[in-house]
């Protein structure tokens, strides 16, 4: 009997297409397969999978034209005769041989239809590596309830009863991007609870470039977020709901806002369409979430207004020493403005771990600026962090200040990150 069925879709991952068969064919759980579907590759993949399908009977090799990975995931997952069934991109590979077979046992013996990894393994390109935890360590070895915990991410770091899925119609959507998420939430819904190991299945290769998306990648990463926010709605996910708003919003607004051109019609309605959903569930009819705003945003405009307030003012501080601040610091000087003539100091919060300059300006706690001179502030932080300043300078009397617009602030730290990319 097949234990376990691996479900590898394979697009042009030659540089790593044999780490990724071999992690798999050396799992100490033999009674497996492995189910190779390639998707139209152009490089040498095919001629790969050829050769482990003719020295392993256990690998068994699919073709199709390109119809993108979450195809080739469901037809992979529509042949499989694994009572279990795991997923494995192509240009990554399991890290603990032993993890399948205790993951197929802990499914057994918890008598629970899907079972996950508690950590996960990220190589970036200089092969340096580092584990992310999944799941807190009270987990471990215990049968979790999803709602508790309502994840939409690391689906590879589980394995799922192949009869649930089938008999619950419970596949990829066609979509370019974002076809996980909607998987994994139905999924984990569909079964109810889980058991959490505390093992490492999985290695994932981080890309060490800006992933860019076409118009219709971004399309189907907002219709893969609108399901999601839709399932969380009908089914009173609250968590789900938030942190979907959050990646939206804070993972893949500039992706968006990269990808769309002016008449991309269909961005803007799907866009519109989440924005009423967030709208109504927030109960907040004049919310307009980040990546429409972007849209609507007037870059030039703002600019200007920003530059001529910080050049009015004699001299003004700063509220925050993170990646924003030095961000905005660096833009500024592009702009010609004297950091050391208009920039007088840099407030933070928390002094226990600073420096104690930032570009050449004074870091101060906010009680050492208070009983300085008083000068405009500027709260140059991401959103959720903000509020909590304003509240603070708030309660401290101070009116003097102004937070810098977070979509304004993303287009910083974006253009930061492709700068420093690009070197």
């Amino acid at each position: 009997m097949t234990r376990i069925s691996v479900v590898v879709p394979v697009y042009n991952c030659e540089e790593y297409l044999e780490q990724c068969i071999k992690s798999v064919l050396n799992q100490t759980i033999k009674d497996l397969e492995i189910i190779c579907i390639d998707d139209g590759s152009i490089d040498s993949s095919l001629r790969i999978l050829q050769k482990f399908a003719a020295e392993d009977s256990r690998v068994v090799l699919l073709q199709q034209e390109n119809q993108g990975a979450g195809i080739a995931r469901n037809r992979g997952m529509r042949i499989a005769q694994g009572k279990y069934l795991a997923f494995l991109d192509a240009d990554d590979y399991y890290f603990d041989n032993s993890a399948l077979e205790a993951m197929y046992d802990a499914c057994e013996n918890f008598n629970v239809l899907l079972c996950a990894s508690r950590k996960i393994r990220r190589v970036k390109s200089n092969e340096q590596t580092d584990n992310l935890e999944i799941f807190p360590i009270e987990t471990i070895n215990r049968i979790v309830n999803y709602k508790d915990f309502q994840s939409d991410y690391f689906y590879t770091t589980y394995i799922f009863q192949r009869e649930m899925l089938i008999e619950n119609e419970i596949f990829f959507p066609d979509y370019r991007r974002y076809q996980d998420p909607p998987f994994l939430v139905r999924a984990s819904y569909t079964a109810e609870t889980f058991v959490v190991l505390d093992n490492c299945l999985y290695c994932y290769r981080m890309p060490d470039v800006i992933t860019r998306f076409n118009m219709q990648k971004a399309v189907d990463l907002l219709k893969g977020v609108m399901d999601n926010l839709i399932f969380a709605q009908k089914h009173r996910l609250d968590i789900l709901f938030h942190n979907t708003v959050d990646r939206l919003e804070y993972e893949y607004s500039s992706i968006i806002f990269e990808s769309i051109s002016s008449n991309d019609l269909e961005i803007l309605k799907l866009l519109m369409r989440i924005n009423q959903i967030v709208c109504d569930v927030y109960n907040t009819p004049d919310y307009i979430i980040k990546p429409l705003r972007r849209i609507l945003f007037s870059q030039e405009r703002y600019e200007q207004e920003l530059l001529s307030k910080i050049k009015k003012e004699k001299q003004i501080a700063l509220y925050g020493a993170g990646e924003l601040t030095k961000a905005f610091l660096c833009y500024l000087s592009s702009k010609n403005i004297d950091i050391s003539k208009h920039i007088s100091k840099i407030i933070v919060s928390d002094l226990r771990i600073r420096e104690s300059h930032l570009n050449g300006v004074p870091i101060l706690s906010l009680q050492e600026f208070l009983r300085g001179e008083p000068v405009f502030v500027l709260v140059t932080t991401g959103k959720k962090i903000a509020d909590d300043i304003v509240s603070n300078l708030i309660k401290n009397r101070f009116s003097n200040y102004d937070v810098i617009d977070d979509v304004f602030g993303d287009i910083l730290l974006y253009s930061e990150l492709r700068k420093n990319r690009s070197q």
